[in-house]
């Protein structure tokens, strides 16, 4: 007979095991390390692409791409999503760079109505969809058709630069050995991620995603819930745009081609879920990372750059295909443990 203290003995170990495979079953976890063994790979094959200023250009490519995808993830686990981020993010680059040219006003004028029409578009998103009901694909691509479109037709083609140092710095200067927009992708990411993982507005962002009537009869308010989270996706890309024309010194209207895709796929790489319920900020990170590496990593083994969206595509693909496996493992788990107990309590009754 095993007393208490050697039962909690003999429990340890089991509890240690179990603990230890969820941890390894982690989407997270597992991502990690395919980027560790894929940076290993592409480093040992051509040295180069682990010099400092390689990791540094990666880096700051996709800093910008993180900001937005902050937002794309709060929306995926709240089983929503927006397309129409590239739009938000070039008209406001867009609308800045026109404040500054045209009006000759402080640079902070220009950068705030840039953050102020991505956050106009997101609002007016956040609005059609959970107030009116309309269709979120169609609203955020109509929402994405129409920001495009404004932004030629305001500029015909041409591109406003010339803008102050004041504003440009925000997009040029350096802190430390990178661009100062890193380090804003890094606060944004930071604390979008806490706010995820640990606030009540995070569970209830999930709760939507895993089961939005359930929450509503809850005391969660859904709606605004959805309107606050799209009101952020367009605030960020206006963000991301903005800093983007500082980045530069002029206003492109070419510059954020297929952003809305790239941070959904990042952010389902990542392992979130398109029907809502799971998420992470950090995994989306990881997705993210691993998508820029690989065009990058094309240059330095020879693969031509043409092929890089084939091979992002293979593997989203491969991580859909993982996320449904999972699931079906998991289902076939949970009805194993249901036939166990059912067997037990009818051998107890008997």
């Amino acid at each position: 007979m095993i007393d208490s203290g050697n039962a909690a003995v003999v429990r340890l170990p089991l509890m240690l095991r179990r603990v230890g495979t969820s941890f390894l079953r982690s989407r997270v976890v597992a991502l990690l390390l395919f980027n560790i063994v894929f940076i290993v790979a592409v480093g040992s094959y051509n040295s180069d692409f682990l010099a400092p200023d390689n990791i540094r250009v990666i880096i700051e490519n996709m800093s910008l791409e993180a900001i937005v995808m902050v937002a794309a993830v709060f929306l995926l686990a709240a089983g929503r999503f927006d397309l129409s981020v590239d739009g938000s993010a070039t008209l406001s680059g867009i609308v800045a760079g026109l404040v500054l040219v045209d009006t000759g006003l402080p640079w902070i004028v220009g950068l705030l109505a840039g953050f102020a029409t991505g956050l106009a578009v997101g609002i007016g998103n956040g609005v059609l969809i959970e107030v009116v009901g309309m269709d979120p694909l169609m609203t955020t691509l109509g929402a994405w058709w129409l920001t495009i479109g404004i932004a030629l037709g305001a500029t015909q083609g041409f591109a406003p630069s010339g803008f102050s140092e004041g504003f440009t710095r925000l997009g040029q200067a350096r802190v430390g050995s990178v661009l100062v927009f890193v380090w804003y992708a890094v606060v944004i990411v930071a604390v979008g991620a806490v706010v995820l993982a640990f606030t009540r507005f995070g569970w209830q962002v999930y709760a939507t995603g895993g089961d939005r009537e359930a929450s509503r009869l809850n005391g969660v308010k859904v709606v605004k819930i959805g309107i606050l989270l799209y009101a952020a996706s367009g605030l960020l890309a206006g963000v991301s745009g903005t800093i983007f024309a500082a980045r530069l010194g002029t206003s492109t209207s070419q510059a954020f081609e297929g952003l809305a895709l790239n941070v959904i796929a990042a952010s389902v790489i990542g392992g979130a879920a398109l029907g809502g319920g799971r998420g992470s900020i950090l995994g989306g990170l990881l997705g993210l990372l691993l998508l820029n590496m690989l065009g990058n990593a094309a240059i330095y083994v020879g693969i031509s750059p043409y092929w890089q969206k084939s091979i992002s595509g293979i593997v989203l693909l491969v991580a859909v295909a993982a996320d449904v496996v999972g699931k079906r493992r998991s289902s076939r788990r949970l009805a194993h443990r249901l036939r166990v107990t059912d067997e037990s309590e009818e051998v107890e009754t008997a």
